[in-house]
């Protein structure tokens, strides 16, 4: 049992120490953006409102795209629970 959870953290350790880079990124990411929200306040809000804006945008066409998929197998579960039902009866 112990075997097996050292393993488990070994890989877990290895894959997560391997990523370093990544997390050393979203950091600077993350200061450089505040230091502008700092500087540039009103300038940053107006980017964070289109951002916002955009992205609303995209998850409503998203939403759109999908309600027809959706649709799409609502038929599909129907027309093949009444095959299922025609083989039994």
């Amino acid at each position: 049992m112990n075997f097996f959870m050292i393993n488990i953290f070994d890989g877990y350790v290895k894959k997560v120490s391997s990523n370093w880079w990544i997390v050393f990124l979203t950091g600077l990411v993350a200061v450089a953006l505040g230091v502008s929200f700092i500087i540039w306040p009103l300038e940053a809000v107006k980017v964070l409102v289109y951002f916002i804006g955009f992205m609303i945008i995209i998850i409503g066409l998203g939403y759109i795209k999908n309600s027809f998929k959706v649709k799409k197998a609502g038929d599909n579960y129907e027309r093949i629970k009444e095959d299922i039902k025609s083989k039994f009866d």
